[in-house]
């Protein structure tokens, strides 16, 4: 047992493994959490993270602490930190005495790929403001978009990073995994059974969890007539949909019966096959798109609840999970400094409205015994003070 635990948590032994492991748990604030149990929602961009990553702050801030990655260049960028892997960053945080959580979405396959290329389509793929692309011809948009298909939003993290020996099957019953290994949980979710979530979450986690919080999507953004019109417009070329039937992530996380339903869907929208670019063509394309951007590319506006725990962000929360629970649509995000502002003019109006009260019970002619004093108020006038 002890040979496996120091090959589990073989960076014990490395100093400087150890040294980058705190600080990143530093930089991710994850050792100012106040809760023990601790999820990370650990999934490629474009399925539905985000949706998760905010639903569980909203309903399950007191119970659990949330923290969102995509992959080691984010580790990066966010906490300029390299020499580690996400996966000993979970690690890690196991051997502490956490209780760890790992979760991940696969999302259908067209559509993710759709959903990616849109995520970078100014900044990346066209090195122009979105507002531009916005209005390009839809047709050449979706020309690059098919030379380009075969190389982009591929592969899964649950298969392909987590190190974790999942199922011969997925459950098509439960529609989620659980997966326990080295103590720590992982969790594989579809996002086409995202309306199931808030009652797959709940069961896990113990607390009551709703779903369908809508974050981050593409028909919100500057893009979104562009994008509506290549979802309305897009055909999809019979080759790639042939492909597509090989696909071993497909294969797995759909049943017979759903892959077929998903292939038939998308035969209605088919066209003529379509010659992509080779990988050589792709490599140079890739090059060239990282050589010429010269936009910085930021995600703005990401999630529903930021996660902060401050007074006026918790009131916002306890707020927005009361209209939620009451299927109200909500809008408006849980943001510090909008919450802030919020607090304090909701703290003036308060102010205000003690004061207007106060106010009009000074201006109330005083009674006695059930009839006016005319004394005091007399004496009031003659002392010049108001009655």
């Amino acid at each position: 047992m002890s040979e496996q635990l120091t090959t589990i948590f073989n960076f014990v032994s490395n100093p400087e493994k150890m040294r980058l492991l705190i600080e990143i748990n530093n930089k991710l604030n994850i050792n100012k959490f106040p809760n023990n149990k601790l999820v990370f929602v650990y999934s490629a961009p474009k399925v539905g993270s985000t949706s998760i990553v905010s639903s569980l702050r909203i309903f399950g801030t007191d119970k659990i602490s949330v923290i969102h990655i995509h992959d080691e260049e984010m580790l990066r960028i966010l906490g300029r930190v390299t020499g580690i892997s996400v996966n000993e960053i979970i690690l890690y945080n196991k051997y502490l005495g956490r209780d760890v959580y790992v979760i991940d979405v696969y999302r259908s396959p067209i559509e993710r790929k759709i959903s990616t290329y849109f995520e970078k389509i100014g900044s990346y793929h066209f090195n122009i403001n979105d507002e531009i692309v916005n209005n390009y011809n839809v047709n050449k948009v979706i020309n690059r978009f098919n030379n380009i298909f075969c190389y982009i939003a591929n592969g899964d993290h649950f298969m392909d990073k987590y190190d974790i020996t999942i199922p011969c099957v997925f459950d098509y019953s439960s529609k989620y995994l659980l997966v326990q290994e080295n103590g720590i949980k992982y969790i594989k979710l579809r996002l086409k059974d995202s309306g199931l979530w808030g009652n797959i979450l709940t069961n896990i986690f113990g607390t009551n969890i709703r779903s369908g919080i809508k974050d981050y999507e593409s028909s919100n953004k500057p893009i979104k007539d562009l994008y509506s019109r290549f979802k309305n417009e897009y055909k999809i070329p019979k080759n790639f949909l042939d492909e597509l039937t090989n696909c071993k992530y497909f294969n797995y996380y759909y049943s017979a019966e759903e892959r077929q339903e998903y292939i038939n869907e998308w035969s209605r929208k088919s066209r003529a096959i379509f010659t992509p670019y080779t990988l050589e063509q792709y490599t140079v394309y890739e090059q060239l798109s990282i050589e010429n951007a010269h936009i910085d590319y930021i995600q703005m506006n990401h999630y529903m609840d930021e996660g902060c725990l401050c007074k006026a962000c918790s009131i916002k929360r306890c707020e927005t999970a009361n209209k939620l629970n009451k299927g109200l649509v909500v809008s408006n995000r849980i943001v510090h400094s909008e919450a802030k502002n919020e607090l304090l003019v909701k703290r003036v109006e308060r102010v205000n409205h003690i004061n207007a009260n106060i106010a009009r019970q000074l201006q109330t002619p005083q009674i006695k015994n059930g009839r006016k004093d005319f004394n005091r108020e007399m004496s009031s006038v003659v002392g010049g003070r108001k009655i």
